[in-house]
């Protein structure tokens, strides 16, 4: 096992916590920003059916908090509906880069 630098490994923990199984994490692109003292990043996890659902963005804050990328909104949906999915997206991407500055530089 290839050791992770520490406060990488313990946003990967907190994510695994939060996850309905937590050994199934997979992740990509994981970074911890020490300017913000957030970790950010892609993670693969299985559903409560057992298969894997595809990479999510994540974040998790200095003080612990870890936010999961709101899903897309579905065009089924009323208008409303969508409107409040695309707030929540919004709601999440203005804290995420606020966590994680350095990738939007990029």
């Amino acid at each position: 096992m290839a050791y992770a630098w520490y406060p990488q490994y313990q946003g990967e923990k907190l994510v695994r916590n939060s996850l309905k199984d937590p050994d199934s994490a997979i992740f990509r692109d994981v970074k911890y920003v020490r300017s913000t003292k957030g970790v950010c990043g892609l993670v693969n996890a299985k559903n409560s059916m057992g298969g894997y659902v595809g990479f999510n963005d994540f974040y998790v804050e200095a003080g612990g908090k870890v936010a999961f990328a709101p899903p897309e909104d579905d065009a089924r949906e009323s208008l409303e509906d969508r409107l409040k999915s695309v707030q929540k997206r919004i709601d999440y991407l203005e804290v995420r880069v606020k966590v994680c500055p350095d990738e939007v530089k990029k």
